[in-house]
């Protein structure tokens, strides 16, 4: 059914009928009655809705709101206990890590890492802001308007290019996570001329699972009490639905393997990417640390082969990486399913951000720049992020019809593109050569953004599905809705609490009964 993509090409209409009544009785009534006018009906069963609809109580509710009440006492204990000393026994310090005046003050803590490079924060943020409106106007798409027509409009101009080429800010951050984790990873060879695997494995699975198990357990068993509206059950109860059904995919991360209308919390398929990704990198660090030739070898082997698939994929199966003017439902689920989601396809871009963090670590490219050379740096890194991003223009007009060829370059060689102008900006970037930019790099506002940027990208989908199921009303279309202030402030305030009631508490159980103290970087 599409419970989180948008269907342009469907009219949606409530109608109020007696109980009594079945889903198939609507669906035969209406499809005579507008039998003349050659509309096609559908009634689905799972979008009627009865009034005052109490669900029973099931194994998986009951042991969700037992996991919260436990995080709350824990956060109550650890809060109300907090004497301001470190604790001397485990258990004092699992309270201290429950603490939200620590947490409080940790993620209003500004002061840089020894650990940090330069840049990572400012290319969070940045691609981060962009997904954020991209996934807003996704949510937007559901929404009725008066000016529907003038909807349609602006997302058929040139400039909406920028939205339409989304997939770019998501390569964004698999350039990241390649970089930090190959960073990292140096880190410890360079020390200890090995990798334990399953110290990394079990620090990643603490830096991630608490978090995004809160989120599923709370958007399956609890979010579908809380409120009603016309479009609850399609953006709400069907992806819970979905959830209870194959969460289990998710605890094992290999949920991007079934495609988005078997997933649940779609835009959590980055993170089943992410970690197989980052468990394949493992071995092939330890490989390209023993034999370094033999490695880069291996490296542009698998890059090479991943953008080889992309193409084949468009090819294949008629699909495409651009959202272009008139695509069907069909097809950005096909998309998703065939490419965009498996790791075998996105590889090239993570792949880019491991060799780059070889080159940061190894200073193999330390030279000097005259300030004529840098101004010609920075013009060829924003020419070719642009180019990226606006060179498929034209299959987002109206009129646009769809052709292989295009959208196969498209999406074989625009994260070789994206990669690559983020390689110019971030070496430039840690050679200190971002002049007049330097300030904007190292903003507050980007090293408090890294802080919360996991629980950002967790909470901003159900918040803003959330707002599309309640609302009763059509409202006037304006691009300043994608900017909808309270709405985004919640996504920060919400944020914030997941990060310091979930996520830093649980990063600090892993320090405390697994390892030391950590100075690693942020993975994530």
């Amino acid at each position: 059914m599409g419970h989180r993509v948008p269907r342009y090409s469907s009219l949606l209409w409530g109608v109020c009928i007696p109980s009594s009544c079945s889903s198939h009785d609507l669906e035969e009534e209406m499809s005579r009655k507008l039998s003349s006018l050659d509309i096609s009906v559908r009634v689905h069963n799972t979008m009627c809705t009865v009034k005052d609809f109490h669900r029973p109580y099931s194994l998986g509710k009951t042991l969700s709101i037992s996991f919260f009440l436990a995080i709350i006492l824990l956060l109550s204990l650890g809060t109300i206990l907090d004497d301001g000393k470190e604790g001397v026994t485990n258990f004092e310090k699992l309270l201290n890590a429950f603490s939200l005046k620590r947490n409080l003050r940790k993620v209003f803590d500004l002061s840089d890492a020894p650990s940090r490079v330069k840049g990572v924060d400012a290319f969070r943020g940045i691609n981060a802001f962009a997904l954020l409106l991209a996934h807003k106007s996704m949510a937007m798409a559901h929404n009725p308007y008066v000016n529907k027509t003038s909807f349609s409009a602006v997302f058929g101009m040139p400039w909406a290019v920028i939205g339409r080429s989304a997939i770019v800010y998501t390569d964004s951050f698999l350039y990241l996570s390649g970089f930090l984790n190959a960073h990292n990873l140096l880190q410890e060879l360079e020390s200890k001329g090995t990798i334990d695997m399953k110290k990394r494995l079990l620090a990643r699975w603490f830096r991630l699972f608490p978090l995004f198990l809160s989120l599923m357990l709370f958007c399956t068993y609890i979010l579908p009490d809380i409120n009603n509206g016309p479009q609850w059950n399609l953006v709400v109860e069907e992806h819970s639905r979905v959830c209870e059904k194959n969460m289990w995919r998710s605890f094992l991360f290999i949920h991007n393997y079934f495609g988005f209308e078997e997933m649940c919390l779609t835009h959590t398929h980055q993170i089943g990417m992410d970690v197989q990704l980052y468990v394949a990198t493992l071995p092939l660090m330890l490989f390209l640390w023993k034999f370094r030739a033999l490695g880069w070898l291996l490296v542009v082997t698998i890059a090479v082969g991943s953008t080889v698939l992309r193409y084949l994929a468009i090819h294949w199966y008629d699909i495409s990486m651009f959202v272009y003017y008139g695509i069907s439902v069909q097809k950005l689920l096909d998309a998703a399913r065939y490419s965009y989601i498996l790791p075998t396809h996105r590889a090239t871009i993570y792949l880019i951000g491991v060799v780059m963090a070889y080159i940061i670590r190894s200073k193999k490219l330390d030279f000097k720049l005259s300030d004529t050379q840098v101004r010609l740096l920075w013009a060829s890194c924003f020419g070719l992020a642009a180019f990226t991003i606006a060179s498929p223009y034209q299959m987002g007009l109206e009129g646009y019809q769809y052709e292989h060829f295009p959208a196969a370059l498209f999406a074989a060689f625009s994260p070789v593109m994206w990669g690559l102008s983020m390689c110019i900006a971030h070496w430039a970037i840690c050679n200190d050569y971002a002049g007049v930019g330097a300030a904007f790099v190292d903003s507050r506002a980007f090293k408090f953004f890294n802080k919360i940027a996991y629980g950002v990208y967790l909470t901003q989908f159900p918040i803003f599905f959330y707002n599309v199921g309640v609302q009763r009303h059509a409202e006037f279309y304006t691009p300043l809705l994608l900017m909808h202030a309270p709405e985004m402030l919640v996504v920060l305030v919400v944020s914030i609490v997941a990060t310091v009631t979930i996520e830093m508490p649980f990063n600090q159980v892993y320090r405390i009964y697994f390892g030391k103290s950590q100075t690693k970087l942020k993975d994530k």
